[in-house]
Formats: structure tokens, C-alpha cells, sequence
């Protein structure tokens, strides 16, 4: 027994001789009968006389001091009465009490403590766990929303104990791995003892998520024809938010899907980062924090909203899903093959992907990774910066002869040595990347690409141009818009044949500014760099190229609110001239919505205003 504190108030000298006569019982009468029960209670602490001190302690209003006296004396049924006042007393007693109970080893009873009020729910689960159950740890963590949490508490998870199992194919399903949730499902089915009809309603809710819809409704039929409140089970499985449609190649590691949100209705590409570790793999800790480092970075860049820079869906790190927009074009590989493309068209590819990375570095992010195979291009033939921080998890990566040959190719060469990927190492993948396209192969030769690129292939990074410096370099205009053609495909909107006397020759949307617009007011809306313009092709005097619009863009109607609805950020944006000039002309048929879902002012609307 821990040592007894001092007496709460003095004792007279009589109360003292009859101390030392061992009078303590009379003594705790005589001092309760005068309304002094804090002292009563001490007084029989003397002689462990327990069950009294705790009564005394508690008509005192001292629920410390009894709930010390109701530890030593063993008792659940006076401990329950004693941890249930405090249900009245302030969250710093509770607190006391909590950490009381925990150094008395009493784990159980401290997080029935901290439950009676608003405590952190980390400090109930870690005393639930001192008190063996994780069982009930997690609980108390996913009714907290700490779902990623909870799910950590249950690892590892044991072969044969259906409500662990089942709440943890709970939790992987509110995380959105849905294959976890039906592999533990499956689990927890087998171990028995659980809800079988919920576990079946998860199972055919996971299983629909996965595409397996005719497995899902067979689960349906077979798990239970009710659930607890004696309803019967739906016919159809409910649907999960991503419905998997069909596999792609990983441009990451492990396995690739492309398929739906179903809440958007959008098309998405799901990653599944660990499909190629076995389970004990994905728990390794340098794994762990390989995924966390991705994350970090991913995110940080995605939130530039950049539109060089894809967006990212979901990313969960400790499960190992990315779920990415489907982009509608190719990847960049594709696009890297002979005869080789022309340079102006190579260097207007490069100056987009350098636009992201200039607004990245500007804010410390590197990329560490602009492998082609993970550059997809949009619905315009852009190509796209990928989640930064992909570098990370290489080592994830199974040996593909593909994968390979672009590392050593399109890698800095200090990367390929060991060192962490940087700015410059970015800049040399980037000039890499030009050559490439130019030459029709990796590691080709394309004198003419190398030549505008060369100070950035150095081997010594200090001697690289920075981002916005390539960027200036590879924004040069070009003279013949042939070189921009990027296919023989068929052009989405009816062109203009450039190859009259005015000097504009190739193939785009040729328009005429209309006389309302002054010299000083086109050249700087020409002259704009902002993202969210329809492309300007080339230009002589006021005749202008346009970009022809590819299929699936939408012009807002005559009649939509275009003010509520469309980002007037693009427009202040804008030069301080061209924008006075824009707001005076803009209508709705200015704004055009891409098949990605961005917005884009179109020049050939308003020049001809």
C-alpha cells in the first residue's frame, strides 16, 4: 500500500492520544458525528479499514481520496460506485483519476474513467490496451473518426476471433480498400460467432466495388435472409464509391485498375501501391514510411491546382491506394517513337510540363520522378505532371525491362547514383524527356533538341538552368505551325488552311480582332501568360491562330449565369489592360468547359466582340 497522505485538517490534542491509544474506530465515529468525514475517512485509512474511509471520503466530497481507498480495498462492486461520482466532477478530476487507476494497473477502469466525459479518445484506447482489450481500443477510436487508427489498434489480426475481424472489414471499407474489406469479411465469416448477415451485406458491398456484381448478389442470397432488426437483405448489393471496370498497366507499382466514382460519375484510375508485397511486406515499417513520404509530397503538389499537375482523388497511404482522375490521352511513352516529332511540337509539350514544375519548385516541391510511362497527356494532348514523390517508393517497383530503360535514360545521372532527387535532377529529366520525343527513342540522338537543352543534360546540377529559365527558353514562337500538327487525326472543330500572304501557314482557327480592340489591349491579352486561354497559335498583325477546340468541349449557353457559375479568377488573372477589355465583351459563349472539366476563356468569341 502506497504511503497515507497527511490528515485533510488538523487534529486537537485529544484526537491526537486517542490516535495513540489506537482508538481509531471511536475516533472515526466521533469525528463523523460532527460532520468532519474527510478526516473519518483518514483516520480508518490508518488502520485499512478501507470500506469506511471510502464511504467517509465520498460524503466529504472527496471522490479522489475514496477512489484511492476503493483500489485498495478490491472490491468491483464499491469501485463501480466510486468511478460512477465522478460522472458529476470536472474533466481535470476525471483526469487525476484516469492516471490514478492507470499507475494502480488498473487499465480498464481508467477508460471507463475517461468515458464519462468529452477525454481524448487516444488516452481511453492506449488504457484499453494496457488492459489487453484492442477489441475495445478500437471501438473507442472509430467512434472517435480516427478509422486509420482504430484499424492499427487490431494489427496484427488474429486467424479465429470474428468480432476483431469484423470490425476490422469494417474499417478497411470506410477506408476504401475495399478488397481488405472483403478479404476480412470473408474472415471473420469463417471464423463464425459475428453478425453473419451485416459481414454479408459488407462482403457484396465490397465485392460489387471490385466489378464482381453477380458474386455480390449471390453473397446476398446465401449470408442470412435478415439482419438484427428482422429486415430482409436488399436484392441488389449497394454501391461502393469506385467500381472497378478494368486492369491497366502500373505505371507505380504493384497493380493498376481504371475505373468509376460512382458519386461523380466520373472515370478514375485506382493504383493499389502494395498488390505486388505480401501482407507482412505492407506492414514493414521503412514501407510504411516510403508510402508516407509519397503522400506528403503528392498532396502538397496537388494542392497547387496547377493545371499542368494531375489531381488527386484519394490517396491513403497505409493502405496503398491512389486513386487518380482518368486522363483521356496516352502516356507519354506512347508519343516517343520514329520517326520522332518535330521539334516547335516537342518544345510546346516540354514548356506545359515546365510550367508545373516552375510553380512546384518555386514552393520547395520536387518531382523525383517524370518517367514517361507516368506522364499520360489530357483530352488536349497536354501532357501531365504526375503525384510528385513517386521516387519514393521505387524500390516497390518489380524489375520491368520498360521501367528500366527509362531510369537510365531519363534519370539525372547523381539520381541514378543514390542521391535524393532535387530541382536540377527534375530539369535534366525534363531536357531528357525533349530529346527523346525529338529523337523517336530513349536515350536517341537529336542534335538540333540537344543543342536547345544542353547546359540542362550536365552532368554537374549547379550548372543547370533553373525551371523558369528552360521554360523562357522553350516558349520561343515558331514560324511554320506544320511543325505544331501533332497527328493525321481529324481536327474536332472545322479549321482554317493557313497559307495566304498574311504569313500564317499550318492548320487552326484563324480570327480577325474586331476593330473595337486597341493595339495596347491585344497585344496583352496575346501576350498573356494564363493557363485557361484558348492557345494562341501564332499571330500576324491583328489576325490571329487559334487552337481549334477538341471534341467534347462545351460552350455555356446564351442564356446560363455565367457570373455564379464560372471562375472570374481567370479573368483578374489578366493583364491589368487586357482585363478591362475581356469583362466589356465577356458573355457566356466566352466560357468553354473542356471534356476534363476545366474552364477556358475562348479568344475566338471574344477578339471577334
Amino acid at each position: 500500500m502506497a504511503a497515507v497522505p497527511a490528515p485533510p485538517e488538523p487534529l486537537t490534542a485529544d484526537e491526537q492520544r486517542m490516535l495513540a491509544q489506537g482508538k481509531h474506530e471511536a475516533l472515526a465515529q466521533l469525528l463523523a458525528q460532527s460532520g468532519r468525514h474527510a478526516v473519518a475517512g483518514w483516520v480508518l485509512e490508518q488502520i485499512w479499514e478501507f470500506a469506511g474511509a471510502c464511504e467517509h471520503y465520498a460524503r466529504a466530497g472527496r471522490p479522489l481520496d475514496a477512489l484511492r481507498a476503493a483500489i485498495e480495498l478490491g472490491r468491483s462492486d464499491v469501485l463501480d460506485r466510486i468511478i460512477a461520482v465522478f460522472t458529476a466532477a470536472d474533466a481535470d478530476t476525471r483526469q487525476q483519476a484516469a492516471a490514478l487507476l492507470q499507475r494502480k494497473g488498473r487499465h480498464a477502469d481508467a477508460a471507463r474513467m475517461l468515458a464519462l466525459g468529452d477525454h481524448d479518445p487516444e488516452a481511453r484506447a492506449r488504457a484499453l490496451v494496457r488492459a489487453g482489450d484492442r477489441l475495445g481500443a478500437a471501438r473507442v477510436l472509430a467512434e472517435a473518426d480516427r478509422v486509420r487508427e482504430a484499424l492499427a489498434v487490431l494489427e496484427p489480426l488474429p486467424e479465429r476471433h470474428g468480432p476483431t475481424l469484423q470490425l476490422a472489414a469494417e474499417l478497411s471499407w470506410e477506408l476504401g480498400d475495399a478488397e481488405a474489406a472483403v478479404r476480412r469479411a470473408q474472415a471473420a465469416i469463417r471464423a463464425g460467432g459475428v453478425d453473419r448477415a451485416a459481414l454479408g451485406r459488407l462482403l457484396a458491398r465490397g465485392l460489387g466495388a471490385l466489378g464482381h456484381d453477380l458474386a455480390a448478389q449471390i453473397v446476398l442470397q446465401s449470408h442470412g435472409p435478415a439482419n438484427s432488426r428482422g429486415e430482409a437483405p436488399p436484392t441488389a448489393p449497394v454501391p461502393a464509391r469506385f467500381q472497378v471496370r478494368a486492369s491497366l498497366p502500373a505505371s507505380f507499382s504493384g497493380a493498376a485498375y481504371e475505373g468509376i466514382d460512382r458519386v461523380t460519375l466520373a472515370e478514375v484510375e485506382i493504383h493499389l501501391l502494395l498488390a505486388e508485397l505480401q501482407e507482412g511486406g505492407s506492414a514493414d515499417p521503412a514501407v510504411q514510411d516510403a508510402l508516407e513520404a509519397f503522400h506528403r509530397r503528392a498532396l502538397a503538389a496537388a494542392a497547387l491546382e496547377h493545371p499542368a499537375i494531375r489531381g488527386i482523388v484519394q490517396f491513403d497511404a497505409r493502405a496503398g491506394i491512389l486513386i487518380l482522375p482518368h486522363e483521356a490521352g496516352s502516356n507519354l511513352r506512347a508519343l516517343i517513337r520514329p520517326p520522332g516529332m518535330p521539334l516547335a511540337r516537342a518544345r510546346a509539350l516540354v514548356a506545359f510540363l515546365l510550367e508545373g514544375l516552375a510553380a512546384a519548385h518555386l514552393r520547395g516541391l520536387v518531382h523525383g520522378s517524370l518517367l514517361p510511362a507516368q506522364l499520360v497527356c489530357d483530352a488536349a494532348g497536354r501532357p501531365l505532371l504526375g503525384p510528385f514523390g513517386a521516387d519514393a517508393i521505387a524500390g516497390l517497383i518489380a524489375t520491368r525491362t520498360g521501367a528500366l530503360e527509362e531510369l537510365l535514360t531519363i534519370t539525372a545521372p547523381e539520381v541514378r547514383a543514390g542521391a535524393t532527387p532535387t530541382a536540377a535532377s527534375d530539369i535534366y529529366s525534363v531536357a531528357a524527356l525533349l530529346v527523346a520525343l525529338v529523337a523517336g527513342n530513349l536515350g536517341g540522338a537529336a542534335p538540333e533538341a540537344r543543342a536547345l537543352v544542353e547546359d540542362a543534360l550536365a552532368d554537374d546540377p549547379a550548372k543547370r538552368p533553373d525551371a523558369a529559365a528552360l521554360l523562357a527558353r522553350m516558349r520561343r514562337r515558331v514560324a511554320d505551325l506544320r511543325d505544331l500538327s501533332m497527328s493525321t487525326e481529324p481536327i474536332r472543330q472545322d479549321p482554317t488552311v493557313m497559307s495566304d500572304d498574311s504569313g500564317l501557314a499550318g492548320h487552326g482557327v484563324v480570327v480577325e480582332a474586331a476593330p473595337g480592340w486597341d493595339d495596347i489591349a491585344l497585344d496583352a491579352l496575346l501576350a498573356a501568360d494564363v493557363p485557361a486561354l484558348q492557345p494562341v497559335l501564332d499571330r500576324q498583325g491583328r489576325r490571329v491562330a487559334l487552337a481549334a477546340w477538341p471534341e467534347g468541349c462545351r460552350r455555356l449557353a446564351d442564356d446560363v449565369p455565367f457570373i455564379q457559375l464560372a471562375p472570374m479568377a481567370i479573368v483578374d488573372a489578366l493583364p491589368v489592360e487586357a482585363a478591362a477589355a475581356v469583362r466589356a465583351r465577356l458573355t457566356a459563349g466566352a466560357w468553354v468547359v473542356t471534356p476534363a472539366g476545366e474552364w477556358m476563356l475562348a479568344l475566338d468569341e471574344l477578339l471577334t466582340r
